[in-house]
């Protein structure tokens, strides 16, 4: 296995924040739209909608979650994120000028994303995001509603409605009683914009409304005055949808700056409203070019039927996608044995969630499918508890996947395969007989090839259980003592090895021998590592089996030890590992890891492994780096960080 920096492609630079313009379609303003206020106290649907304070809109879609685009959390040529961000629900100048020390509000605190980075090829699919949102003020008398998602996307020419705080709309200025509607050309806060050796540059841009009071003495001026504008909403209407591409809801409702975030959303026969996509935001050119500020009127595209130049990325992306994944687990699809599957917990929503590598004769570029939900165990459902841990490993010779998931009282629960699918129920799965419950389960294979589980106890001690035959387990039996936090186990060379850490961060090794399990040894640390956090097994490209091992130091090393060679276990290594971000001038930090998940892609023909590493970051995203078997690098390690959550992976 070798060391390195991964591969980095070179691509054209990204687009620039909170003015990127689509993809699959453009952004575009058309001409003589009529248009509403987001008023003061909007009745529902409209008060889900807020401003977020970088001048993008999101909507609540849960009690502590809003939807926005991905590049409202991110910055798309680099991947950092974005810092200091606050949600306003229903926000309007009228709030703030009636109570000038209160504005409803909430803390942007995480955020999960379709790929923290923007490149051309994934198109406006990936620009979608889903953020926590804590630290809740001053929301007494405000309709908190969330908005719901769809269940898919309707037909084609469905009416659209489209609230957003867009910051550059019609009339710049009709001289009537309604100021609300009236625009600058703003130089001041907006110079920066088409800024050029002999200009000022500037925009045209809603005229800016005091800000909200944040903390009672100092106002909130947004991350970028120009961009935030503190302004009223709008309700764009007389809109449909046009069509879809892809992963993408294309439409022609108005979108400008200020669109991106925003829902799309229709009325369904019954008279609720429901999303199908997200904003994707953009604006003319005309409008941030100083030769506007002569114009009467705004360069803007004819309203016609015919026009369908706006998109988003559709509902289907990120509905069952995980909030927050807590635990990854890689096994095979229960319809194709030939199919890579990875499930996750959500530990946000509480339920268990998978994609599947689509296709009947799936290859290494084929798509994913996107995120759908296996639910919860009942019991967990009704009693409160939340998952904690998810494995999978074959539950018949046919090599079916099984899942299994622990909740946080321990207790353990599973959903196997029926024909080409998963069984409709969860069912419980006795713990061993000397503890209260389990804290970390993995799986692997025994010297028959048959699934064998590993676990950790509450109360101390790790344990094995193998099946004897399909449908039949055989009993739980202890494999070391000791109090572990995590568990990982391989079927390597005939050895059927397995690796704990303890609770104070040291990590321990059996193997299975003709007498039983050895004695654990507990193995060294290099310098530098304080502390393990988690680890796993998997097999390189040469099918040897290695150890990887995440430390709780941060950095963008990832270690792992060989269990082949002269020295197995003996001799730490690395990764030097980064996220990636392709239109970024230097390489970017890895994403601090919690969890790591080794496997291989299923989709690997006889004789040959292609290893995949797993893993999620403190902020619940999944995230992946492989070995290649396509694309420029390959074949050879990507050794940057991936966003697993946009459905197809891109081979530059």
């Amino acid at each position: 296995m070798t060391m390195n920096a991964g591969w980095r492609p070179r691509l054209a630079a990204a687009c620039c924040l909170l003015l990127a313009p689509l993809h699959d379609a453009s952004a575009t303003l058309y001409c003589s739209r009529a248009y509403s206020e987001l008023s003061l106290n909007a009745a529902r649907p409209y008060n889900a909608t807020g401003l977020l304070n970088n001048g993008c809109t999101a909507f609540l879609i849960d009690a502590n979650h809003i939807a926005a685009a991905a590049h409202c959390f991110v910055d798309p040529t680099t991947g950092a994120w974005q810092q200091g961000l606050r949600f306003y629900p229903n926000f309007h100048p009228d709030r703030v000028a009636s109570s000038a020390a209160t504005s409803p509000r909430a803390d942007v605190t995480r955020a999960v994303v379709g790929s923290r980075v923007e490149v051309s090829s994934l198109g406006v699919g990936w620009d979608w995001g889903i953020a926590r949102v804590d630290n809740w003020r001053d929301t007494g008398g405000i309709d908190l509603t969330p908005l719901t998602l769809a269940g898919g996307v309707p037909s084609i020419g469905t009416a659209l409605e489209n609230p957003a705080y867009t910051r550059h709309h019609f009339p710049f200025d009709d001289h009537d009683s309604v100021t609300w509607d009236n625009m600058q050309f703003d130089t001041t806060d907006c110079g920066w914009v088409g800024r050029t050796a002999t200009t000022n540059g500037g925009m045209w841009a809603v005229v800016k409304k005091p800000a909200p009071i944040f903390d009672g003495t100092h106002r909130d001026p947004g991350l970028n005055a120009c961009n935030t504008r503190w302004a009223a909403g709008y309700i764009h209407a007389s809109c449909s949808l046009k069509g879809t591409s892809g992963d993408v809801v294309v439409h022609n409702c108005d979108t400008v700056g200020g669109s991106s975030g925003s829902p799309i959303m229709f009325k369904t026969p019954a008279g609720t409203w429901s999303v199908i996509g997200i904003g994707h935001g953009g604006g003319p050119t005309d409008f941030d070019s100083p030769v506007a500020a002569s114009r009467t009127a705004p360069v803007c595209t004819p309203d016609t039927p015919a026009r369908s130049d706006n998109g988003g990325a559709s509902v289907d992306r990120f509905r069952e996608a995980p909030r927050f994944a807590a635990s990854v687990a890689v096994h095979r699809s229960p319809g194709n044995a030939a199919a890579t599957t990875v499930f996750a917990i959500d530990s946000d929503r509480n339920v268990v969630v998978l994609r599947t590598r689509l296709g009947t004769t799936p290859t290494y570029t084929g798509n994913f499918s996107y995120w759908g939900s296996l639910g919860a165990p009942l019991s967990v459902a009704l009693g409160g508890t939340r998952l904690t841990k998810v494995t999978a490993c074959s539950s018949s010779s046919a090599n079916k996947p099984e899942v299994f998931v622990v909740d946080s009282s321990g207790a353990l629960f599973s959903r196997g395969t029926v024909s080409s699918m998963f069984s409709t129920s969860w069912t419980s799965v006795a713990v061993p007989a000397p503890i209260d419950g389990v804290t970390d389960i993995d799986a692997t294979s025994d010297s028959s090839g048959r699934c064998m589980l590993l676990a950790t106890g509450i109360h101390g001690g790790a344990f094995a259980r193998a099946k004897l035959a399909d449908g039949t387990w055989g009993g739980w039996f202890t494999i070391a003592g000791g109090s572990f936090k995590a568990i990982s186990g391989l079927n390597y060379a005939g050895v059927v090895s397995a690796a704990m850490v303890d609770t104070s961060g040291e990590i321990w090794r059996t193997a299975l021998g003709s007498a039983g399990w050895n004695a654990p040894q507990k193995l060294s640390r290099p310098a530098g590592v304080s502390a393990w956090r988690d680890i796993d097994f998997t097999w390189d490209e040469a099918a040897r089996g290695f150890m990887l091992a995440v430390p709780v130091d941060p950095g963008n090393r990832l270690f792992f030890t060989p269990l082949y060679g002269a020295n197995p276990w003996s001799e730490w290594r690395w990764f030097e590992t980064h996220l990636w971000a392709p239109s970024a001038p230097s390489p970017q930090a890895a994403p601090q890891m919690q969890t790591i998940t080794a496997s291989r892609w299923m989709e690997d023909p006889s004789g040959t492994t292609s290893p995949v590493i797993f893993g999620t970051d403190d902020a619940g995203n999944v995230y992946f780096i492989e070995f290649a078997r396509v694309g420029p690098s390959a074949p050879g390690w990507v050794l940057d960080w991936k966003s697993f959550n946009h459905e197809k992976i891109v081979y530059q």
